[in-house]
């Protein structure tokens, strides 16, 4: 028994003892188990005051815009900071001295950096008294250099369901708009596109290397060839029948129109330009040296359509070319988008846009259309949608975008939804009207987003 009692005793002790070492242990491991709970703790914290820093520091960007003018650069620094320091969680104004401002009043820009420290609460026993956050965030003031291109259905259909008359109203609104926006000479420039099956532009450009004649137009004339018409959707009447060279019998002689020419072209009545050769009907420029790089110089399917009007600052012009517009025709939007983006960049056959490297600029497109693509150059009947037309719509649109030009586009009830949507460079810059009297709203949208003072990174 009394072996029995020791060996028990023995154990007992050796129990005691064990639970010694596990509570040494147990202590030895608690101080890095805080630290490691701490900086779990402490790193939530920074995270929570890296984005006031950044909601801080963007809103003081917004404030530098918009009293750039009229502060000093040092009026303007001391403001920047006094202003992020207020916006700052308590814990982490202590910790912050000043924020780095860059300010280029050449190109109009602010730039800010700015770092602070977040004081550490249990991770302090690991030996980290702070945790660093930083943030960046740049705006410009005054309104951006613009230049921005209308290209506006002008096709038969607009005439229907007041889409005409509300597309001038909305079209002279988002001029407006931009005229007050404007605070220098030619701050602000807009083009304007009507555009069917054709686009018709001066006939100043006669001359011109990129110029193309020589199209000849088919003709349907009777067994006689005293009765012909045009060989297009409208069926238009020739009464002039000298030049006509006509094969075949029956009712449906196949005839030749006499080749345009310059003096033709030039004419008052004339002027228009159909798709250029494919696949330079989807791009813009080109050497010109080789024919199918020019543009090929047309009849005038409706000669009541209105002539495109190049970048320019003349509100009163601008007002005047809305006006003029008048609906006639079938639907081509490429070669409306295509020319639309001609206005846009610097080279021929437009050279009033300024280079893509131009401080501050910015290039916009509004395209609208009310239907669908129904004739271009090669395919369509001018009254049945085309898809082979879309898809050369398509790979204009996906060029102009890829050419840094911000892309909106606008569905006037009809017209392939998917296409457009497609088109503008972002789904929200994608426009559904269905009812004529939304257009000047969303215009008006559209020229406050392009004209309003945004953050540029």
């Amino acid at each position: 028994m009394k072996k029995l009692s020791s060996l028990r005793n023995m154990i007992r002790r050796f129990r005691e003892d064990q639970r010694g070492n596990v509570l040494m242990l147990f202590g030895l491991s608690l101080v890095p188990l805080i630290g490691v709970v701490g900086v779990a703790v402490d790193y939530s914290r920074a995270s929570n005051a890296r984005q006031a820093l950044n909601a801080a520091i963007d809103s003081a960007a917004l404030m530098a815009a918009r009293d750039a003018q009229k502060l000093t650069d040092a009026q303007l620094t001391a403001r920047i900071n006094a202003w992020l320091k207020a916006n700052l969680p308590p814990e982490v104004q202590s910790e912050f001295t000043a924020a780095a401002v860059t300010i280029d009043r050449t190109a109009r820009t602010v730039k800010i950096v700015a770092n602070a420290n977040v004081p550490t609460t249990v991770a302090r026993v690991l030996g980290s008294e702070t945790l660093p956050v930083s943030s960046t965030s740049q705006s410009t003031w005054g309104t951006n250099k613009i230049e921005l291109a209308l290209v506006l259905d002008n096709t038969g259909s607009m005439a229907q369901k007041n889409k005409m008359t509300a597309l001038k109203a909305a079209a002279k609104d988002l001029i407006k708009i931009m005229q007050d926006a404007t605070t220098e000479t030619d701050q602000i420039r807009i083009s304007i596109v009507p555009f069917n099956t054709q686009v018709r532009i001066a006939r100043t450009f006669q001359n011109e290397q990129w110029m193309r004649y020589g199209e000849s137009r088919r003709v349907i004339c009777n067994s006689r060839g005293t009765s012909c018409t045009l060989d297009d959707y409208y069926r238009t009447p020739i009464s002039d029948l000298d030049g006509l060279v006509c094969s075949g019998s029956g009712n449906n002689k196949s005839c030749t129109k006499q080749n345009i020419t310059k003096t033709t072209w030039a004419k008052t009545s004339e002027g228009c330009i159909t798709d250029r050769d494919q696949n330079y009907d989807v791009k813009d420029g080109g050497s010109y040296t080789a024919s199918e790089q020019q543009f090929p110089a047309f009849w005038c399917s409706q000669s009541t359509l209105a002539e495109a009007l190049p970048l320019t600052s003349n509100w009163t012009t601008l007002n005047g070319k809305v006006d003029s517009m008048t609906p006639v025709g079938a639907t081509n939007v490429t070669i409306g988008a295509v020319w639309g983006w001609a206005t846009l960049t610097p080279g021929a056959p437009y050279t009033e846009a300024k280079p893509a490297t131009e401080p501050r600029l910015k290039k916009y497109m509004i395209l609208l259309t009310d239907g669908d693509n129904t004739q271009n150059r090669w395919d369509g009947n001018g009254s049945d949608p085309s898809p082979a037309i879309d898809a050369r719509t398509k790979l204009a649109c996906t060029n102009i975008k890829a050419d840094g030009i911000s892309l909106y586009t606008i569905r006037v009830m009809d017209g392939n939804a998917s296409m457009l949507r497609d088109c503008a460079s972002k789904p929200e810059m994608y426009y559904e009207v269905t009812d004529a009297s939304q257009l000047s709203p969303i215009f008006k949208a559209i020229a406050g987003e392009i004209s309003a003072v945004r953050l540029t990174q």
